[in-house]
C-alpha cells in the first residue's frame, strides 16, 4: 500500500510525528511521497532538528515562520520546503550519520505549536501539508515522553506514534530506550528486562506514554518500524491488532527506508 493511504494522510493536513524509531526519516519519506503526487509539503518542527543537507529541499526557510507566509502562494514551483526559527551553535556542514534525511550536524530550533497554527488555515486553503517533529528520542528504538513532551500543535489533523519492533528482545536499558526508568514505570516492567511485544503495546497505549498530548479529534497512528525490508517482524501482526483495538485508529508497519515500506496494516 502506498505510505499515505496507509497512514491516512492527505494534502492540507497537519501531521505531528512523535516516539522513536525513525521519525526524521518518516517525515522525510512523507515529503518525498506528497511531492511525488504534485503536492506541496511543509517540514518543521516544535523541538529540534538536524539542518537538511544543501539542495535537500526546494526551500530552507530560518526566521520567524510568519514570514514565511508570502511564499505559500508564491508563483515559483517550490514543492518542499523546511522552517526553522533559528541556527543553533556554529554551522557545521558534516553529515549525520545513518541519518535517513540528508542532513548535517547543526541544529535547527523550531516553533510554539501556536505558531505552527496560525499557519495552518493558509496552508490548509492551499492544499500544503504540515510535516511536524514533535519530539526527540537519541536515535533509540522507544521512548517515555519527558514531562513537557511531545509537543503537538492543537490544529494537528495526524498524530503518527512510532516504536521500533528491533527493540524486541534486547534489554530495557539506555542503548534502546530513551528515559529507561520512565519506560519501566509506564510498563511495569523492571529495567534490564527483555523487551516483549506487550511492553511495546503498553507502552504506546499508556496515557502518559504513546497517547500522551494527542489534541481531540486528531486521528492517531501507530507507526511500527523495523529494519528488515522484506516482511513484517514477526511480532507485528499482534502488537497492531492490540494497538488497533484498544487506542489507535491505524497502525502500520513499516520498513523506513526501503523502495516500497509499507509492510503491513491493521
Amino acid at each position: 500500500m502506498d505510505l499515505l493511504a496507509a497512514l491516512g494522510i492527505h494534502p492540507g493536513d497537519c501531521v505531528a510525528v512523535a516516539g522513536a524509531g525513525g521519525k526524521t526519516t518518516l517525515c522525510w519519506r512523507l515529503v518525498q511521497a506528497l511531492a511525488a503526487r504534485d503536492a506541496r509539503a511543509v517540514f518543521t518542527t516544535t523541538t529540534k532538528i538536524w539542518r537538511p543537507a544543501e539542495g535537500v529541499f526546494d526551500r530552507l526557510h530560518i526566521g520567524p515562520i510568519a514570514d514565511f507566509a508570502p511564499a505559500l502562494d508564491a508563483a515559483d514551483p517550490w514543492r518542499t520546503a523546511c522552517l526553522a526559527s533559528a541556527v543553533e551553535g556554529a554551522l557545521d556542514p558534516t553529515p549525520v550519520g545513518d541519518a535517513g534525511m540528508p542532513t548535517v550536524q547543526t541544529k535547527l530550533a523550531g516553533f510554539a505549536p501556536s505558531a505552527i497554527c496560525a499557519l495552518k488555515p493558509s496552508t490548509r486553503a492551499l492544499r500544503i501539508s504540515i510535516l511536524v517533529e514533535a519530539d526527540g528520542a537519541r536515535g533509540l528504538c522507544i521512548k517515555a515522553p519527558g514531562e513537557d513532551e511531545p509537543v503537538i500543535p492543537d490544529c494537528a489533523d495526524v498524530v503518527c506514534v512510532l516504536a521500533n519492533l528491533d527493540a524486541i528482545g534486547q534489554p530495557l536499558d539506555a542503548r534502546v530506550a530513551h528515559r529507561v526508568e520512565r519506560v519501566a514505570h509506564l510498563t511495569q516492567t523492571p529495567p534490564g528486562s527483555a523487551i516483549t511485544p506487550a511492553l511495546i503495546i503498553a507502552l504506546l497505549l499508556h496515557p502518559e506514554g504513546g497517547l500522551k498530548g494527542i489534541p481531540l479529534g486528531a486521528r492517531t497512528v501507530a507507526v511500527l518500524t523495523q529494519r528488515n525490508e522484506r516482511e513484517p517482524h514477526p511480532d507485528a501482526r499482534q502488537i497492531m491488532a492490540a494497538l488497533h483495538a484498544r487506542g489507535f485508529d491505524r497502525a502500520v508497519t513499516i520498513a523506513p527506508r526501503a523502495s516500497q515500506p509499507v509492510l503491513s496494516c491493521a
